[in-house]
C-alpha cells in the first residue's frame, strides 16, 4: 500500500478527536532524509500544531506551541506517564494500530496541550533542546577524539617518510591541540625548521 494512503487512513482514526479539539488539517509535506522519503501531516489550532511523520509506519509525533515543540515520547515521559504510554514503538506489521495508540495517549495530553496553555510543553521543549544539545556535543567530542587520533597517527607516519610539509598540514587539522604529546611537539618543531 502507498504510505500516503496508509497515513490518510490512520489520520481518519485521529480526526474526530482533533476536530473536537478545534484542530483543522493544515497540509501534507514530503521530507527527504538519508533513510528515505517521509510524509508529514500537520493539524493546527491557532498557536498549537500537531504533526505526524510517516513512512511505512509512524516515525515521529510532534506537539508544538508557538516556537516550542516536543516529541510524543519525551512529552509523556516528562509528564511521568512513560509506563502508561501506548505508542511505545513503531508497528510496521499493523500500521493502523499505531494511530489507535496515539489516540489513547491523547487523553494524557488533554489538560496541557489540547485544552490547556501548553505550560508543560514549553517547559519540556527547553529540556528536550538541552538533552539534544548535550547529546550532540558528546557525539561531536567523540568524533573529534577519534579523528584527531587518526590525524596524529597519519602526521607521524608522514614525518617518518620525511614528508614534513604534509605532516605539518595534517597536524594543523587536529581539533584538540592538547592531544599532542612531547613526541608530537618535537615533530612539529622539526617540521617548522625544515619546511
Amino acid at each position: 500500500m502507498n504510505p500516503l494512503t496508509e497515513l490518510k487512513e490512520g489520520l481518519e482514526i485521529l480526526e474526530p478527536f482533533l476536530m473536537r479539539q478545534n484542530f483543522v488539517f493544515d497540509n501534507y509535506e514530503n521530507e527527504k532524509s538519508p533513510t528515505g522519503l517521509f510524509s508529514v501531516a500537520t493539524y493546527k489550532n491557532k498557536q498549537k500544531k500537531f504533526s505526524i511523520k510517516y513512512r511505512t509506519s509512524i516515525r515521529q509525533v510532534i506537539y508544538q506551541f508557538d516556537n516550542s515543540k516536543v516529541c510524543h515520547d519525551f512529552y509523556l515521559d516528562k509528564l511521568g506517564l512513560a509506563d502508561k504510554m501506548q505508542l511505545i514503538d513503531f508497528q510496521p506489521d499493523n500500521e493502523l494500530l499505531s494511530f489507535k495508540h496515539i489516540l489513547d495517549d491523547f487523553e494524557f495530553l488533554v489538560e496541557d496541550f489540547f485544552d490547556g496553555k501548553c505550560v508543560k510543553l514549553q517547559e519540556f521543549s527547553k529540556l528536550e533542546e538541552n538533552v539534544i544539545f548535550t547529546h550532540n556535543a558528546k557525539l561531536r567530542e567523540a568524533y573529534n577524539f577519534k579523528y584527531d587520533t587518526l590525524r596524529i597517527d597519519s602526521a607521524r607516519q608522514l614525518f617518518n617518510k620525511k614528508d614534513f610539509k604534509k605532516s605539518m598540514e595534517i597536524y594543523n587539522t587536529v581539533e584538540r591541540k592538547s592531544r599532542f604529546n612531547d613526541l608530537d611537539n618535537k615533530i612539529i618543531a622539526y617540521c617548522v625548521r625544515y619546511i
